[in-house]
């Protein structure tokens, strides 16, 4: 319980760049289905028509995934623990979150798509990508 107040917490003033713009997209995505994940508000099936985008993106202490999970998949959703592990970053980077994490991971899933494939690189090899993996399985007990 206290490590979610503290992922709010500091996601609502040191992130609070990142969560406002969440707060805005949540806005958008009001009547999709929303989840509690630890510190962070779930948003399914968030998706936006002329943008073509899989997977998921981390605002702060928002969190919105293009396809739809229930509530009882949120526990073992791999997604939704890397999207929580790019929450984390964010409590730690706080206003360089978006330079430092935001702009690299939006670029390498986006931009770097083909290039990916043709060097047989994961998703998981850019730092931004692997360190939420890691963060997010661990969750912010293991690291404060």
């Amino acid at each position: 319980m206290i490590s979610s107040l503290f992922v709010i917490l500091l996601n609502s003033t040191w992130g609070a760049i990142q969560s406002s713009l969440g707060l805005l997209l949540f806005l958008c995505f009001i009547r999709k289905p929303h989840f509690r994940y630890k510190g962070a508000v779930v948003t399914t099936n968030a998706v936006l028509k002329h943008i073509k985008f899989k997977g998921g993106i981390s605002l702060g202490i928002f969190i919105f995934v293009t396809r739809e999970i229930s509530k009882e998949q949120l526990r073992d959703s791999a997604l939704i623990r890397h999207e929580y592990g790019h929450c984390l970053q964010s409590v730690l980077l706080g206003p360089l979150y978006l330079l430092i994490i935001g702009l690299p991971s939006i670029t390498w899933n986006i931009l770097f798509k083909n290039w990916r494939k043709k060097h047989n690189k994961r998703y998981s090899w850019l730092y931004t990508e692997s360190w939420a993996d890691k963060w997010g399985r661990t969750g912010i007990d293991h690291i404060c």
